[in-house]
């Protein structure tokens, strides 16, 4: 496989990631009524976006050398969904008005996740996932 087909593939896996994850919203919101709505309209996008924003940034790793590691890219992602979260808590409204401080967990569970499947599950799935020669 060439350099550019694996660079398709992990491509095409980062859109089949973030994809439901941004149709979701789309599901989700205060006139939701399916199962668990108190976790599914608190949580579960704090557990979600972080997941998939710590994908989109494996396709950067050639440039930028520094988010070659798993543990980059998760403090990266988990600090930009904190200062989100701590923008809230002094009254500013970015992405949401309202402070809970369970968010936290739930950003660093949603990076955790995502560095597990790219280091732990997608290299045994899909053989152009190999984090180790990514980038």
């Amino acid at each position: 496989m060439t350099e550019e087909q694996k660079d398709f593939r992990v491509m095409i896996l980062i859109v089949c990631v973030n994809l439901p994850i941004a149709l979701l919203h789309f599901v989700t919101g205060k006139h939701y009524a399916g199962p668990f709505p108190g976790f599914v309209n608190g949580y579960l996008i704090d557990i979600l976006l972080p997941f998939g924003f710590y994908f989109l940034l494996c396709p950067s790793e050639k440039k930028l050398k520094f988010l070659k590691p798993w543990y980059t890219k998760s403090a990266l992602v988990f600090l930009a969904g904190s200062s989100v979260e701590m923008s809230q808590f002094f009254g500013i409204p970015i992405f949401g008005e309202t402070f809970d401080p369970m968010d936290f967990v739930m950003y660093g569970l949603g990076a955790s996740l995502a560095a597990i499947f790219d280091t732990l599950l997608f290299p045994k799935i899909f053989k152009f996932w190999n984090p180790e020669t990514r980038g």
